[in-house]
């Protein structure tokens, strides 16, 4: 059976995100939320509104003493 969905690439990284917590927060356009991170999808793309994928959470962040 042929792939209708359009952009079957994005549709795949969101069903990632929703997979991995995020939660539909408005659906036109379609708005992903994660604690305070946002990601909207317009025109085809994946925005972040403010910091996102270089952010580090603080139970992930390393410290120099942990590193010694």
């Amino acid at each position: 059976m042929k792939e209708q969905r359009y952009l079957p690439a994005l549709r795949a990284h969101i069903d990632q995100l929703l997979s991995e917590n995020w939660v539909i927060a408005q659906r036109n356009p379609l708005k992903l939320q994660l604690g305070g991170r946002t990601c909207l999808v317009m025109h085809g793309m994946l925005i972040s509104e403010g910091p996102l994928w270089n952010h580090l959470e603080p139970q992930h962040a390393c410290s120099a003493q942990s590193l010694q």
